[in-house]
Formats: C-alpha cells, structure tokens, sequence
C-alpha cells in the first residue's frame, strides 16, 4: 500500500528537520477545496478518542525515530546540518556536484539507513493507527477535517492535553 499524502506529511517530521509532531495538528493550512457533492462526515466522539490515540501514538514513534535518524547520519561522521544540506543539494545537479566525494559516499550511507529507519516507522505508525481500529484513510480524514474545522480542531487539542 503507497502511503497518502498525509502519511508523508506526517513522517516528514522525522526526516531531521525538528518539526515537533504536534505542530503538524495543529498546522493551519489551506483546506483542498472539496468536492461540491461531499459534505464532511460527522466525526463520533469514539472516532476522536481513537484518532488521539493513535496521533500520540505516532508522536512516541516519531520521537523515538528522531534519535536514531540522527544516531545514523552522526556514524557516517556528518552532522545534522550536513547532511540536510547534502540532501538540499541534492535537488540540483549543479549544487550536488560541489559536494566533496567523502561527504557523497557518507551522505549515500547515512541516506540508506536513514531510508530503512523511515519505512520502519511508517510500518509502525500504520500499525499504531490500524490498532486503533481507524483506517489510515478515516484517520487521514479526521485530521483533513480537523484543519479544517476549527471546533474538532480545539476537541482533538484538548484531549492531546490531557
């Protein structure tokens, strides 16, 4: 199964940048304007209760990935920085030429293990939703609502707080 979009969005706080989970909840963005026919679906309170505790759920994944993804890139002798900006580079054939070779080659090592640890953690973090008795398409559809609707919004942060 291909992860969705949120998914990713939600393992993109892994990938060293220190985007604390929390604020990928409570991130206000522009809703993706929804088709004319679909209103949005009533979100039960068990619904909630579930979708809370698979997101803090996902946060204890995401926190304990954090420390390795940083472990792994730190045993190829680059630091963070480094290689966020190895990976920056990366987008640009001229910028990733002036990489020096050894920093290439640790970048190639510390980017494998760093791959390997992030599909863990997606197999985690479906696991932790699907244990939850929620989809990941229900769960992604919760937190589509809920930065869009500012009342479920405040329920979802109320009972992270508690």
């Amino acid at each position: 199964m291909k992860p969705s979009t949120l998914f990713k969005g939600l393992l993109a706080a892994t990938l060293l940048l220190g985007v604390p989970a929390a604020a990928v909840a409570q991130e206000q963005e522009a809703p993706a304007p929804a088709p004319a026919q679909a209103a949005p679906a009533e979100v039960s309170e068990t619904q909630i209760d579930r979708f809370v505790s698979a997101y803090q759920a996902i946060q204890t994944i995401q926190q304990a990935v954090q420390a390795d993804l940083v472990a792994a890139v730190e045993a190829q002798g680059l630091t963070v920085d480094d290689y966020n900006a190895i990976a920056e580079s990366q987008q640009t054939p001229e910028a990733a030429a002036e990489v020096p070779p050894e920093q290439a080659e640790q970048f190639a090592a510390a980017a494998e293990q760093v791959a390997t640890l992030r599909e863990g953690a997606r197999t985690e973090m479906q696991a932790a939703i699907e244990a939850e008795s929620l989809s990941i398409e229900e769960f992604e559809q919760i937190m589509a609502q809920a930065q869009a609707d500012p009342a479920l919004q405040q329920v979802i942060v109320e009972r992270l707080a508690e």
